[in-house]
This record gives C-alpha cells, sequence and structure tokens, in this order.
C-alpha cells in the first residue's frame, strides 16, 4: 500500500485499483503464512459467533414459539434451592398463602464474653430493637447457650458485621410468610417462633408441612371479594364484627371464610390482639334466628305433617304457650307479622314466628330433635381446623311446647356457622350432608350421607327462591343468578341475658337454585339503626344487601350464567292462589 513516491491509504471499504493488488501477490512465503494463519483464525471465530447466536435464536424460538401455551399466566409457587423443613400453603390454584423464607437467628456462649457490657452496648446500637439490660443480662447468664434475637433481617446481619465479636453466632434458620397478609389469617393460623403450627390449618397440617405442600379448596380472588364487601358493610352498618363463608354445596369445598376483625399472622399475639384472634366463623356457636325456619320446614314436610298448600293462622296474638303455673308465652311476628292466615311458603316468606312455632308443634317435639340431631346439631363438626365450635341443642330429654316452638324459629340452639351452610346445602343439593373441608379435593371418595329426600329437597329449592324474590318487582343484583335463601336476626347475649338492643344479622343464600352450585352466608354483629336504612337494623337490611353483594361480584368469577326467571312448579302457583284467598278474607 506504499508506492515509491509517496504514501497511499485506503479506507475501510474502498475498492483497491487491480494493479495495487497485483504487488502482493509477490510477497515471500513467511509473509504469505502469517496472512494465511490471521485469515483462519478469524475465520474460526467468526464461525464460532454464527454457531452461538444461532443456538440463541433457536431457544428464543423454543421458548416464544413452540412452548406459547406455557407461558400463559399461572401462579407460581415459590421455588428455592434451600431445602426448608416447612412447606408451603396453596390456594385452590396454586397461589402461595404461606411459605417458608431463609432468615438467621443470633446466639451467644456467654461464657466466651470477656467485655459483656461494652459487647451489650455495641450490639444495641446494631439491633436498636433490643435494649441494653436484657442483652447484658443474657451475656451474664452462666448458661453456655443463649439467643440473643431469632430470625434477624438481611439488613441486621450487614449491621452486625461492624460489632465484630466472634463469638455472636449466626446460624440458619427458617421464618414462615404470609404473602397475602391478614387476608387468611384465621384458617391459615399461625406459627411460634421455631416454626411450629400454633392455630388453623398451620397446625392442623404440621407433619404433612414437613413432607409436602398443602393444597386448599380456598379461592384467594372469592376470598378477596368478601373480605372487602364484609369489611365496608361492617363500617358502612358501624357493627362490631362479622363473619363470612362462600361453599360448594356439592362437593362441601369452602371457596372463602372470613371473620372479622382479623389479624396479622406473623405478629405474635398481644392482649390487644387476642380478641381479634377468635374465629367466629369455626368457634363461635350461635343462635342464628329465623334461618332454622327453613329446618323446621323441611322436617315437617319430610315427615308429611305439612304440604306446601296448607295454611296455618298466624293471627296476631293467636298461638299462646303455657309455661306452667299459670303462665303463658305470647309467640309473636316482627313488628305484628301479616296478621292472618299464611300458606306455607309465605311462613318462610314473612318469616312468621308464629306460623313456624304451629308446624314445628304439629310435626311434634321428637321429630324435630331428630331431625336436629340428623343435621349434627348435638356434635363438634368434624372439620380439618383444630378451632371447632359444637354445636348445642335443647339439654331437655323431652322438649316441652316451648322449647319447640322457640326452637322453630331458631332460638335456643346455637350452632356453629360451618354446621349451619352444611345443613343449609343440604336442603338444596338433593338431601345430601357433606362436611365442609378446606383441602381441595377433600371429600373426594367419602360417601355421601342421605339426610332429606330429593323431593323435598327440590320442594325447599323453589320455597327458598321465594324467599328472597317473592317481591319480584323490587330490583336486585341477585335474582339473574336464581338466588333462594333466608334471613335471621337474633338477639345477642349479654351477661347471660337476651339484649335487645343489640342483635345478630345473618342471610344465607345458595345459586343458582335451579341447579345448586354455591353457598354464601353472611352474618354482621350488632349492626346499628341508621336514618339511611330507615332505622332498621334487622338481617333484610344489613345482613341481606351483604349478601347480595357477595353473589352479584363471585357469579361472574365462578362462571355462573345468568339465566331468566325460573319457572316455579303448580303447587308454588297454588300456593299463591290460597294466599289471595286469605288476603281477601
Amino acid at each position: 500500500m506504499f508506492g515509491k513516491k509517496k504514501e497511499i491509504f485506503y479506507y475501510a471499504g474502498q475498492e483497491i485499483p487491480q494493479q495495487k493488488l497485483d504487488r502482493y501477490r509477490c510477497l515471500d512465503a513467511a509473509t504469505k503464512g502469517v496472512l494465511q494463519t490471521a485469515q483462519a483464525r478469524a475465520g474460526i471465530i467468526i464461525g464460532a459467533l454464527v454457531i452461538a447466536f444461532g443456538l440463541i435464536l433457536g431457544k428464543l424460538f423454543f421458548l416464544t414459539v413452540m412452548h406459547y401455551e406455557a407461558r400463559s399466566f399461572k401462579p407460581s409457587v415459590l421455588k428455592t434451592t434451600v431445602a426448608f423443613k416447612r412447606q408451603n400453603i396453596l390456594d385452590r390454584n396454586g397461589m402461595v398463602l404461606a411459605t417458608s423464607i431463609p432468615t438467621k437467628d443470633l446466639s451467644v456462649n456467654p461464657r466466651k464474653i470477656k467485655y459483656p457490657e461494652r459487647t451489650a452496648a455495641e450490639l444495641v446500637k446494631a439491633l436498636p430493637d433490643l435494649t441494653y439490660e436484657e442483652v447484658l443480662e443474657k451475656f451474664k447468664s452462666p448458661r453456655a447457650f443463649q439467643y440473643i434475637k431469632r430470625n434477624i433481617t438481611p439488613e441486621e446481619e450487614e449491621a452486625l458485621k461492624w460489632v465484630g465479636n466472634p463469638y455472636l453466632e449466626q446460624t440458619n434458620n427458617e421464618k414462615r410468610a404470609y404473602p397475602q397478609g391478614t387476608l387468611f389469617s384465621h384458617v391459615l393460623g399461625g406459627v411460634d417462633v421455631d416454626n411450629v403450627g400454633t392455630a388453623g390449618l398451620e397446625k392442623a397440617h404440621e407433619e404433612d408441612l414437613k413432607e409436602k405442600d398443602v393444597q386448599l379448596s380456598l379461592d384467594t380472588a372469592v376470598q378477596g371479594i368478601v373480605h372487602q364487601v364484609l369489611t365496608e358493610r361492617i363500617k358502612k352498618y358501624q357493627g362490631v364484627g362479622g363473619f363470612s363463608i362462600v361453599m360448594d354445596v356439592n362437593n362441601g369445598e369452602i371457596l372463602a371464610m372470613v371473620s372479622l376483625p382479623d389479624y396479622d399472622p406473623e405478629q405474635p399475639a398481644t392482649k390487644e390482639t387476642i380478641e381479634n384472634r377468635f374465629n367466629k366463623a369455626t368457634l363461635g356457636s350461635y343462635e342464628f334466628g329465623s334461618i332454622f325456619k327453613l329446618f323446621n320446614t323441611a322436617l315437617a314436610l319430610e315427615s308429611g305433617d305439612i304440604k306446601v298448600t296448607d295454611s296455618v293462622d298466624a293471627g296476631r296474638g293467636s298461638l299462646k304457650i303455657p309455661l306452667g303455673k299459670g303462665r303463658v308465652k305470647i309467640i309473636e311476628d316482627f313488628n305484628g307479622g301479616e296478621n292472618r292466615w299464611l300458606t306455607v311458603p309465605e311462613v318462610l316468606m314473612h318469616s312468621s314466628n308464629i306460623g313456624s312455632a304451629r308446624i314445628a308443634l304439629k310435626a311434634g317435639w321428637q321429630k324435630q330433635k331428630a331431625f336436629f340431631e340428623k343435621m349434627g346439631f348435638y356434635d363438634q363438626i368434624a372439620i380439618n381446623l383444630p378451632e371447632r365450635g359444637r354445636a348445642r341443642g335443647p339439654k331437655e330429654a323431652k322438649w316441652p311446647e316451648i322449647t319447640s316452638a322457640t326452637a322453630a324459629y331458631g332460638y335456643g340452639v346455637m350452632v356453629s356457622p360451618l354446621h349451619l351452610v352444611a345443613a343449609v346445602a343440604a336442603l338444596a343439593n338433593g338431601g345430601y350432608y357433606r362436611v365442609p373441608t378446606f383441602i381441595k379435593g377433600g371429600n373426594d371418595g367419602k360417601p355421601e350421607v342421605r339426610v332429606l329426600s330429593k323431593e323435598i329437597s327440590d320442594k325447599m329449592r323453589h320455597l327458598m327462591w321465594g324467599v328472597v324474590n317473592w317481591d319480584i318487582k323490587k330490583k336486585s343484583p341477585i335474582l339473574r343468578y336464581a338466588v333462594g335463601g333466608k334471613t335471621g336476626t337474633a338477639d345477642m347475649m349479654s351477661s347471660g341475658k337476651y339484649n335487645k338492643k343489640s342483635s345478630r344479622t345473618s342471610f344465607v343464600g345458595v345459586f343458582p337454585m335451579d341447579k345448586p352450585e354455591y353457598l354464601v352466608l353472611v352474618t354482621i354483629e350488632d349492626p346499628k339503626k341508621l336514618k339511611e336504612n330507615w332505622y332498621f337494623n334487622n338481617a333484610g337490611w344489613t345482613a341481606k344487601p351483604t349478601g347480595e353483594e357477595i353473589i352479584a361480584r363471585i357469579a361472574p368469577y365462578l362462571r355462573v350464567k345468568p339465566r331468566d326467571r325460573w319457572e316455579q312448579p303448580a303447587y308454588i302457583e297454588r300456593a299463591i292462589e290460597i294466599s289471595q284467598e286469605h288476603k281477601k278474607r
């Protein structure tokens, strides 16, 4: 590239004249060898780069095209190379509800600390949540081992490096974490500082969690909706708490369970939070008021003591129950009731205490007690949760008339919310009792127990639908999902006595009633009489609207399709005709 007279420079890519190239053909053998070696090496490098790029492109094609379906969203389970002693708890879709994370414990052999005062002062600077007195006490302990702090954070671990004492030892440990916060606190429970279950499913499945993940029937999306709606409604009605359960009526799987107020499962229990840790939805036992009219009606229909088209006298002051010694109890309806004869559907629709009591007295206490026993109202429910409430039916060996009458509308019988939902589900699902379960597939393979004939279950479905939809002109977000159910209002107990100023209001709804799938129970404790509710605080004004909102929001998610008005059977139409005749009298 150098001429004889002057230097000539060629840019990269610039064409070199042929006469110039001819000069390099006469290079000596050594120079040609160096050039050929360089050319060969360049070819190897280029080839390697081509192969590398080819592999990368091939991998991208494999991941993006060949495995497109694998890229669709699936809730991931936390994966780690650390071998945790306690495995994960998942929801029904694989969402992590409880998991373990690696941590470290700080410990010391007090006998090796030469300057305890100085070391304690330095340690408190690094870990300001500790007090100098408690650290110094541990340093001066005669024991050979003392925990200084369990489950230190990475930030704390970094701060400890500046203390620089070789006798402050850090050992690997694990800590339980709950990614959903308080959302599942009552059902999950918690663990102690040694990661041993102390409550809820953490305790119930202690051995299972040492070996494998535990997958629940709970659905995070449904749980979130229920928690949000119930929280807002309790605040709106100025209640003191409440609970709600969503259950599959056919297999007994619990999709959501909320008890309010709740708590942070990662925080230790304190005097301020101990009351919040009480699981009202499983451990509490309550009188559910008029919801029990469903069971009263079902047992009388099953025994043949009444028919759907029968009528009873619900006139004001018409039912007096003798108590002995000249005393009588007058059964009354709320606000005087309809004050007329009512058909069986109307007894439920208007929630008549008088009508329900008359039906119970006609059936007899023996049949009533036997039906309650069949529904499990005398037993502790066999759920896979340590917090289990025991049902308490009337204790008399022979029920007096007043016991039978009040039990017909929900007084004198205390059951847990899980007892209630299992029994209501049996009324609607064809007559089969299923023990509620929090485990996905927990009832698979277990035999169903028939407690009611299919014929009576079908009638109860229509009657429950009528209770919710009897005023068909009223606009409601749940009419399109064929919801049936019942409300119940009961006075709360205070110092062993009923407090007329405080009530527990409940609503239980099943949908869709033409082919039942899901049940929703809502209870609000001590809602107040407010102007926006026309100063009513009963279930129809508090619990029912709450249940309606929950159903309206979860039904689309659960893929329940809206339907047109559900056609009613002839006996319902006949009961309506008889009702019209009663009104004309």
